[in-house]
């Protein structure tokens, strides 16, 4: 019969007349069912087993692996699911971020494309209303020369389209630049339906002694008689700017300066002669004897027509670009439309030209204009005047009216006939 090797017995180190369940997993000690927990695999102490190994347990080693129940802990694990969460979230919130930022470029976009847009129309409404405006003047005047209301009136002439006439001898059809071995500038600002930087401009050139030259409408007399009457007790030269800043040429429409059918030699001297008439009741005396073409829309026909009205034009320094011209561009709106330069920019460019050996801007006419429509204060262009001729004066330029750089320049006006230049 063969031997068979009787089991040895362990009995709970808590209840030593029990027989154990097996050893605790943690501290090795031999305990029975009572002393274990209940439903756990495998077998522990019920309370805190620490301290509680036996003497001859306690000579043993406890081999710990990393599936041992004292590694493994749950907080590990709810580490990395806190980490996997927190990346999942980020995801997320990252590709929200990224379809709010198309939704939201989208629709700066669209708002761009509107805006254009009602440029679009506005400068068609503009044109509309100028039209309206050449037709009612042309009614007016039609009405004031018809001294005979019992007569029937007789059909108007139609005037047909004839070449251009020639300058008068001696001057140009339009001075855009002076004499460019004279080291001056003529600072020029235009009138028509703004306002509301008048006494910012003319409080900069008083406290710097420096006369201007401004091209007012008829329009901007009647609308701002105390701004016309100072600028002209300030001792700046007026100029004319037409009475309605009628469109001359189709450059609105094609880029290209041919006359508007509506634009006769008689329609523009009337224009001018309207806007002298009511500077000259407003003021007691007469404009000087230059003009400007609104929206600087001219061709040598318009400025031969005004020549026979005893008017020159007079313009600014053109270039290849805005970057190489004296247009100041101020009175583009806004940053979103084309053209749009801050007066960091423009105060830039011209001081750039300004020391471009052998001439600079020599004999230059800058232009800017009375008002503006730009809201924020930052971005109006007249706020950088006084810096712009202090430090052109630093580079040894003189300002000087556009008469007075006709005069330098050798061109005579008194062959246009009629008032002279410096009548006011």
């Amino acid at each position: 019969m063969a031997h068979v090797k009787k089991k040895r017995l362990h009995y709970c180190r808590n209840h030593p007349k029990v027989v154990a369940a097996g050893k605790c997993a943690a501290c090795k000690a031999w305990i029975c069912r009572e002393c274990a927990k209940p439903g756990v695999t495998p077998l522990m102490c019920k309370v805190e087993c620490t301290g509680h190994v036996s003497t001859a347990d306690a000579k043993k080693p406890v081999e710990l692996s990393n599936s041992s129940p004292v590694l493994s802990s749950p907080f590990p694990g709810l580490m990395l699911l806190a980490a996997i969460t927190l990346g999942l979230c980020g995801v997320v919130f990252g590709l929200w971020e990224i379809r709010q930022y198309r939704t939201m470029k989208a629709d700066m976009e669209a708002l761009k494309e509107k805006r254009i847009e009602l440029i679009g129309y506005l400068k068609d409404a503009n044109r509309e209303i100028a039209s309206l405006k050449s037709e009612l003047y042309s009614m007016r005047y039609s009405q004031l020369t018809d001294i005979n209301p019992g007569k029937k009136k007789a059909a108007a002439p139609v005037e047909t389209v004839a070449p251009p006439p020639k300058p008068i001898k001696g001057l140009p059809f339009s001075f855009d630049n002076g004499n460019i071995n004279n080291n001056a500038v003529a600072l020029t600002f235009d009138g028509g339906a703004q306002s509301n930087a008048v006494d910012d401009i003319l409080d900069t050139l008083k406290s710097r002694s420096v006369r201007a030259t401004v091209f007012i409408t008829g329009d901007f007399i009647q609308a701002f008689p105390n701004a016309v009457k100072r600028i002209a007790a300030e001792g700046h030269e007026m100029g004319n700017h037409t009475f309605s800043h009628p469109h001359l040429t189709s450059w609105a429409q094609d880029h290209t300066h041919t006359t508007l059918p509506n634009v006769t030699a008689s329609f523009l001297c009337q224009e001018l002669a309207q806007t002298d008439s009511v500077f000259f009741l407003l003021t007691g005396n007469h404009l000087s004897r230059i003009w400007r073409a609104p929206f600087g829309e001219k061709n040598r026909a318009i400025c031969g027509w005004a020549q026979g009205c005893g008017y020159l034009h007079i313009g600014w320094r053109q270039g290849k670009g805005w970057r190489q011209g004296l247009d100041s561009n101020d009175w583009i709106p806004d940053e979103e439309t084309p053209g749009f330069h801050s007066p960091e920019e423009v105060y830039e460019k011209i001081m750039t030209l300004a020391q471009i050996p052998p001439n600079g801007i020599n004999g230059g006419i800058i232009l800017m204009h009375l008002g503006t429509v730009r809201k924020d204060s930052r971005l109006q262009v007249h706020r950088i005047l006084g810096k712009l001729i202090d430090d052109l004066k630093v580079l040894g330029y003189e300002f000087m009216t556009v008469s007075e750089m006709l005069r330098d320049s050798g061109v005579d006006v008194r062959l246009l006939g009629g008032m002279s230049l410096t009548r006011n």
